[in-house]
């Protein structure tokens, strides 16, 4: 018995990644073979949609498709987890042919997620996004301006928040799957602020950042401008966090 990929979780407004994930979970061979254009791994879903052809028919040359298009793949990076589950999954259903010839292979659901997505914690980085070294905390002068990268498995931020309401900061990323940079607002008497974030699905998830003046920070106010990095966010930032680094904590 093989166990499929489990669920992602995938919403319904991420990128072509997440509805391929959406496609192989359903094994819709036929649109796991057309989506494969719109996708950065094309290899990994070319041959999942091949595994998926192989299950459905069962036929010795759909097999040996299968096998030979997972032959030529390069393990994708750690943060890409929809692909790793998928690829996985696939490897798997070709080593159980190859174990059972003769039998179909039988499939049952699969159990847990892929990518639970959350907010792991916060990284203080200076101007370049590089992480600032010497910090015990996620913290930066009570004038604000301090970029703080978000840790953390997420897809596309809508919203940074801060003490639980939409704070409307400045914020950085790349795009879907990258990580985003936001940037501190003032203290106005406070001590901290709890981050937390939404996306298009749940992201649990909070960590706090704390003002304090004597904390080494490449950050300026948040007036300044020329901020070198990614390019500023036009609506919604995405990203799937980068580890915790120098200057970051873990959420609980």
């Amino acid at each position: 018995m093989l166990r499929w990929i489990p669920i992602g979780p995938v919403g319904p407004n991420d990128p072509q990644e997440g509805r391929m994930y959406l496609f192989a979970q359903a094994r819709d061979c036929d649109q796991l073979r057309d989506g494969v254009d719109g996708t950065t791994f094309k290899d990994i879903w070319r041959a999942t949609g091949a595994v998926c052809y192989a299950l459905r028919d069962n036929t010795a040359a759909l097999w040996q498709e299968a096998a030979a298009a997972l032959a030529t793949i390069q393990q994708p990076p750690d943060g890409r987890c929809l692909e790793l589950a998928v690829l996985a999954v696939a490897r798997a259903a070709v080593e159980h042919h190859n174990a059972h010839p003769a039998a179909p292979v039988a499939v049952e659901a699969g159990s847990g997620e892929a990518c639970p997505r959350r907010l792991g914690g916060l990284t203080v980085v200076d101007e370049d996004f590089v992480p600032v070294p010497g910090l015990s905390r996620p913290s930066g002068p009570r004038s604000g301006g301090t970029w703080v990268r978000l840790d953390g498995y997420y897809v596309r931020v809508s919203e940074v928040l801060l003490d639980g309401e939409p704070a409307g900061v400045e914020t950085r990323s790349e795009g879907d799957y990258f990580p985003v940079y936001f940037r501190t607002p003032p203290a106005n008497g406070k001590e901290s602020i709890t981050v937390s974030i939404t996306d298009t699905l749940d992201a649990p998830g909070e960590a706090q950042f704390f003002y304090d003046d004597a904390a080494p920070t490449g950050g300026g106010t948040p007036s300044e401008t020329g901020t070198a990095g990614p390019a500023p966010s036009e609506t919604a930032t995405a990203g799937p966090g980068a580890p915790a680094g120098p200057g970051s904590t873990d959420a609980p």
